[in-house]
């Protein structure tokens, strides 16, 4: 039956009610809108190029967050900021809390590892902004990192830090040249205010391994990154700020 409107108002009136049950519709799917999040999806692969990308960024120094010992199944952990009986005091006070390596690229497009001393917070804590200071005339470089096709990971030549604790953890004389950065965690942050908006700590694992009679030790060390946000005094022996950790 026809309306008081007529047949063009019916028309006209379910035009409408169709327009308005579409956007009703087009509001309620998920947002397509990714701008906000930072970092691959969990699980999710990256690419060489984007792995790269992502290591190789100015004013992140990685540090030491907890270290582990894995021969075979059996896997023991050191929180650096406790007194666990696999290291002594002297690289718990006196080794650890300094340890600063960044990864970067040098003449003719080289990568480079360096490590510096740095002062401030480490180790298993909240994340927030600190207190810091990058000690500049202690900044050495251990060589130069390349990509590793067949293992699909970053190779470097191990700072000296990393050198001596992967000793010390062992028990021996061996103290290894080279190591690895794992693919996971991959690193998630391509500058500081993606760091920052994020308000999430980030990691990378590298690892050094141990050819021994009995089989393979792993050693793998959690670095947890430190960002230099802002430089309130800097001369040629000092830098000093606020590192977002």
């Amino acid at each position: 039956m026809i309306t008081k409107y007529g047949k063009a108002g019916r028309d006209r009136l379910i035009g409408i009610c169709l327009v308005s049950s579409l956007l009703l519709g087009m509001l309620t799917l998920p947002s397509c809108d990714r701008s906000t999040e930072v970092g691959p999806k969990s699980g999710q692969e990256l690419t060489k190029a984007e792995f790269l990308g992502r290591m190789v960024v100015q004013e992140r120094y990685w540090r030491i967050e907890e270290i582990s010992r894995q021969d075979e199944d059996q896997i023991a952990t050191v929180n650096v900021r406790e007194k666990p009986t696999l290291l002594s005091s002297h690289y718990l006070n006196e080794v650890v809390p300094f340890v600063a390596i960044q990864f970067g690229r040098g003449y003719f497009g080289k990568g480079v590892v360096s490590e510096s001393s740095m002062t401030g917070v480490y180790g298993k804590v909240p994340f927030g902004e600190f207190k810091c200071e990058v000690l500049v005339k202690t900044t050495k470089e251990s060589g130069e990192w390349i990509w590793d096709n067949g293992r699909k990971m970053m190779k470097l030549p191990l700072p000296g830090s990393i050198q001596s604790l992967a000793g010390a953890l062992s028990g021996t004389d061996w103290r290894p040249d080279s190591g690895y950065v794992a693919a996971e965690p991959a690193p998630l942050y391509r500058g500081v205010e993606e760091a920052r908006r994020a308000a999430s700590s980030e990691r990378i694992r590298i690892i050094a391994e141990e050819q021994t009679p009995g089989g393979k030790i792993t050693y793998a060390f959690i670095m947890r990154a430190a960002w230099m946000t802002d430089v309130e005094y800097r001369d040629a022996e000092h830098k000093s700020g606020m590192s977002l950790y």
